[in-house]
């Protein structure tokens, strides 16, 4: 039965009460008719399970832990205005939830998120919370709906693979109904520990009859996303992994609550394609409202990172030499990599921990190189990973300082992993990293993290909740930065983008799109990752090697340009031509940065199976705000190619940066291509008659 309707844009938002599931949550098209609600099917808008709590359906048990006894709520109250429905339900036996969802008209996006108070007169035990779950998702076939030719649409994730695109359609899930709708069918997937970007992006959607249902989760630490169901149509929930997926149960006292992180939504006609455009755009309008810019992020600058350059042993000689390489290039921030602080005796992995810069690197200190970048013109940057310790540090010895399981630090490869919960840890990293950056005169940290703490760790109730704790204090130290060192620019990287997610994401001005330094499919995994995070923040290497062609300095640039340009690479060693092409390169971009910026995705054709042995081609369009510019990004790999044209129907080429020949004519940009060959191609709206 509808309890209530609302109308936010285009999205009709209906609050249900059924019979079997407490009170259910839709968000449809504003124009598909809904004469009976119950035709939705719809099951609980809160995904709770509260220890002692049974199963409502059968089956479940090992396959999902939503829908348990825990969701019979009844609604207590609801408030409405323009942008935001705030319901307080209840089970009537003191444990209370807020459900919070709040439109942001600009984008269509909704934020979700739940929370727990316990007014019950004991303890209670949450084993389970999400941050949104929407149900009578279908397809409308009469007065009924279908899931027929419905597709679940993720994203897997791997080092240097980030962010890839996988389509199932229901029937391959197993999710068409059986003869007698017996079994609840759930698709449950997600990440344990503290990388939320690997294996799977904290993202999904469901596609049919022309809608779009999609999710992106705030997620700190282990998640999980479910596609679930047991009738006609399918909900989908996600937030913190649960008990059964994530080891996580956690202890709330009478007379306190619990919340979730966000969940972001968007429901629309359309793609998985419209709802990230729309999930990028918020966020990026989210990050320049909200302050977290420095000032000298608003151009997007360029960077230069000399990892690719020194593998490692940065040192005064060759930072002084590269700089001095560089000086004409417009460059705005220069980044000391990995190594600054490295011994002798070992590498830069295996030294991390003590943050005691070499002094045969840097003879006259590192406070003079950072001078010397800064009397450049560029702001200097630094990188830590300093929330673990390598094996030959001296910190590595004082186990205390590291978090356990079972009692044992917790040690994979050459690390061990601080406990950030701990005083001293705190007051430690204080001293070895905010008082080096502000008494060294460092303006920008690259936080680097390249291990996971898997499913948990001990200090609480349960693993997972110790794995939460952790990931909340990395969060902490973000604006314990910001404090320490006003106006510092903070790169998100963990071997790459293995910490892409939103929230993390808010609180930074960028991140390392991926670990992919200078490999063939740096334009395919770019591509990717633009689909998730704002281009402003989406860091790419281009790296240029002394024997870079002038076709393959096009490659890279061009390849940098879907998000921030990072240079690296052998720029002492290369000629003036060269350095002319990377010029060239750098100036094409400036003019078309609004478009990188804030541009929607149009189109992306790209008909590659395998990265490694990369057969096809990628033609990557971008589209600004007001549709009056076009940007054209094309990456030609290895034959057959499968396309060398694409439909401009409308603009007019303005510039081009590229090697390949090129013709505009009819609506359709002509590209004559050679194995690895690249080009970027800025276009007008035609002026109409």
């Amino acid at each position: 039965m509808l309890y209530k309707e609302y109308l936010f844009g285009n999205s009709a938002v209906r609050y249900i009460e059924t019979a079997e599931f407490g009170v259910g949550l839709s968000i449809l098209p504003a124009d598909i008719p809904v004469g009976n609600t119950d035709a939705l099917i719809c099951d609980s808008m809160v995904q709770a399970r509260l220890r002692g709590a049974g199963d409502l359906v059968v089956y479940s048990l090992g396959v999902t832990m939503r829908n348990s006894t825990s969701v019979l709520l009844r609604i207590e109250e609801q408030t409405a205005d323009e942008s935001s429905v705030v319901t307080r339900l209840s089970d009537g036996a003191g444990n209370e939830y807020v459900h919070t969802l709040v439109y942001d008209a600009r984008t269509g996006v909704f934020s979700v998120w739940v929370e727990y108070r316990n007014r019950s007169g004991r303890e209670q035990v949450l084993e389970s919370l999400q941050s949104f779950s929407l149900s009578g998702i279908g397809v409308p076939r009469g007065d009924a709906f279908s899931d027929i030719g419905m597709k679940f649409v993720r994203m897997t994730s791997a080092w240097s693979r980030e962010c890839r695109v996988k389509e199932d359609e229901f029937c391959d899930l197993g999710f068409d109904k059986s003869w007698a709708q017996h079994g609840v069918r759930c698709e449950r997937f997600g990440q344990l520990g503290s990388m939320p970007n690997r294996g799977w992006f904290p993202f999904a959607a469901v596609e049919g009859g022309g809608c779009v249902w999609a999710a992106m989760l705030e997620a700190p630490f282990s998640w999980q996303i479910e596609l679930y169901k047991l009738r006609e149509t399918c909900a989908l929930s996600g937030g913190l992994a649960d008990y059964e997926f994530g080891h996580w149960f956690k202890k709330i006292a009478d007379g306190t609550s619990f919340s979730t992180h966000k969940a972001y939504i968007w429901v629309g006609r359309g793609s998985a394609q419209d709802a990230c455009n729309a999930f990028v755009r918020f966020q990026d309008r989210r990050l320049l409202a909200s302050g977290t810019l420095p000032e000298s992020e608003q151009g997007m600058p360029v960077l230069f990172n000399e990892y690719c350059t020194t593998w490692g042993v940065p040192s005064e000689e060759n930072i002084l030499r590269i700089l001095e390489s560089i000086r004409n290039l417009p460059v705005e921030y220069f980044v000391i990599d990995a190594g600054w602080y490295k011994p002798d005796h070992c590498d830069w992995g295996a030294a991390m921990g003590d943050w005691n810069p070499s002094k045969p690197l840097f003879p006259h200190g590192i406070r003079a190189v950072a001078d010397a970048i800064r009397q450049s013109g560029k702001k200097a940057g630094v990188w830590f990973e300093f929330e673990v310790a390598g094996c030959e540090s001296e910190i590595y010895r004082r186990e205390e300082l590291f978090v356990t399981r079972d009692g044992i630090p917790l040690t994979t490869g050459a690390r061990r992993f601080f406990d950030l919960r701990s005083g001293e840890v705190t007051a430690c990293l204080t001293r070895k990293m905010c008082d080096f950056l502000r008494e060294n005169g460092f303006e920008y940290i690259k936080i680097d993290y390249n291990d996971s703490i898997g499913m948990g760790v001990d200090g609480a109730e349960s693993l997972g909740e110790g794995g939460r704790q952790v990931g909340e204090a990395s969060i902490e130290w973000l604006a314990r930065l910001k404090d320490s060192v006003p106006g510092i620019v903070i790169e998100n990287c963990a071997s790459g983008g293995s910490r892409i997610e939103p929230l993390r994401m808010s609180r930074v001005s960028m991140c390392s799109f991926s670990d992919a330094h200078e490999c063939k499919e740096i334009p395919l995994v770019a591509a990717n990752v633009s689909r998730v995070i704002p281009a402003r923040q989406s860091q790419i290497w281009a790296v240029i090697r002394e024997a870079d062609t002038p076709a393959r300095i096009v490659w890279s640039l061009t390849a940098a340009m879907f998000g921030r340009i990072c240079l690296s690479g052998d720029v002492h060693k290369i000629t003036a031509e060269q350095m002319q092409k990377i010029s060239e390169g750098l100036e094409f971009y400036s003019a078309a940065k609004d478009i990188v910026a804030s541009g929607d995705i149009a189109d992306v054709f790209c008909n590659i199976r395998y990265y490694r042995d990369p057969k096809g081609c990628q033609i990557y369009k971008k589209i600004s705000q007001d549709k009056r510019r076009m940007l054209v990004l094309a990456h030609f790999f290895e034959e057959p190619f499968g396309a060398c044209e694409t439909d401009i129907a409308g603009y007019r080429l303005v510039s081009a940066y590229t090697t390949l020949g090129y013709g505009a004519e009819g609506g359709i940009l002509r590209l004559e291509p050679e194995e690895y060959s690249a080009g970027a191609f800025l276009l007008e709206k035609e002026e109409e008659d």
